[in-house]
């Protein structure tokens, strides 16, 4: 009987099979061994019941599957969005407006005593954006990466690069070489501020090279500024570490979200390629320099525990303009997907034309 009721479980469907069906057989099992303990008419009942009730609860939990798929299919119709509407505009512009948008404006609401503190009230509204960013983020994958998605998929490429990517090349790298690379000074210091952007460069290149010999990514090859606009993406986490221990640096992010979002805007809108790039390259340059002079006005007014000279506003904005440096030598890398040859023998690919 406990071979049979595992076998029946296979009837469900497999979502709730493996979320439950470890479970039903543990606790049939155990309602079971009772029933035999009081006879083998009361097992023999257990189980009559336990039949006679799962061909209800198997049709039962189906419907509720395809209601359940019903459902993600009408949320993810509401992202098939027409090229240049200001739907997809809004949508590609939501990992700006958290991080160069949401929480500027928090510091400077507390700041005029509006809000008491950041306190659990931003922390929830910061939490609940974030939640709905990678819900947005995987509705993208599941369709196919459209260009409006390709900001999310930047922005979490930073994320891995930053935390995860540099560490190993610190390991590698860093760690035996640290003192050499130091006693370069300038190029130590390209070196140092590159380590955190290999990750998001290297990727680029990767992403090139498939391009000639995948089918899955001939869509970046029919439009080169596709992997611009993922490296685009990664700009607004820049600019958070750019600013990391700043105080009042709020008007500079907010002036850097209006560029982006500016940029971001052109881009959509824009049919040559050519435009697309220059407006997302242009974007980037501009913000990163506001970031850059940004430092340099606000390093005077900062509390740091020590003293606060003019060459290290001047070694602040410099250290912003080597960033700027490697996320456009990230968003130059797609041009050699302009220059090369298209490959003809590879048939076009099924993925979204974004």
């Amino acid at each position: 009987m406990k071979r049979l009721y595992a076998l029946l479980l296979h009837l469900f469907p497999r979502a709730y099979r493996q979320d439950y069906g470890d479970e039903l057989q543990a606790v049939f099992n155990s309602s079971l061994d009772e029933a035999r303990k009081t006879g083998r008419l009361e097992a023999l009942r257990l189980s009559l019941r336990e039949l006679i009730g799962l061909p209800g609860a198997v049709i039962y939990e189906h419907l509720r599957e395809r209601r359940k798929a019903k459902m993600l299919d009408r949320f993810g119709s509401y992202f098939d969005f027409s090229h240049g509407s200001w739907k997809e505009y809004l949508t590609a512009l939501i990992p700006f407006l958290l991080f160069g948008g949401f929480w500027p404006l928090i510091g400077v609401l507390v700041r005029l005593k509006v809000l008491p503190g950041p306190g659990l009230a931003a922390t929830g509204i910061g939490l609940s954006l974030l939640g709905s960013f990678f819900i947005i983020f995987l509705v993208g994958v599941g369709k196919g990466l459209p260009r409006w998605s390709l900001p999310y998929l930047g922005f979490i490429l930073a994320l891995l690069s930053v935390y995860i990517f540099s560490g190993i090349l610190g390991i590698l790298i860093l760690l035996p070489f640290g003192n050499l690379i130091a006693r370069m000074e300038f190029f130590g210091d390209i070196f140092y501020d590159g380590v955190f952007w290999f990750g998001l460069l290297i990727t680029m290149i990767l992403l090139v090279v498939l391009t000639r010999f995948s089918t899955m990514f001939q869509r970046f090859r029919r439009d080169w500024t596709l992997p611009c606009f993922i490296v685009y993406g990664a700009t607004p986490f820049a600019l958070t570490l750019a600013f990391d221990e700043y105080t009042n640096d709020e008007p500079f992010m907010l002036l850097t979200l209006l560029v982006l979002g500016v940029g971001a805007w052109f881009y959509l809108r824009e049919s040559s390629q050519s435009e697309r790039f220059w407006a997302l390259f242009g974007a980037l340059a501009l913000s990163m320099f506001i970031a850059a002079a940004g430092k340099a006005i606000l390093v005077p007014s900062q509390d740091w525990p020590f003293p606060l000279s003019t060459s290290l506003a001047l070694s602040e904005a410099k250290h912003t303009i080597i960033m700027w440096a490697w996320l456009a030598l990230s968003m130059l890398v797609p041009l050699a997907i302009k220059l090369t040859p298209r490959s003809d023998d590879l048939p076009q690919t099924s993925f979204s034309a974004g």
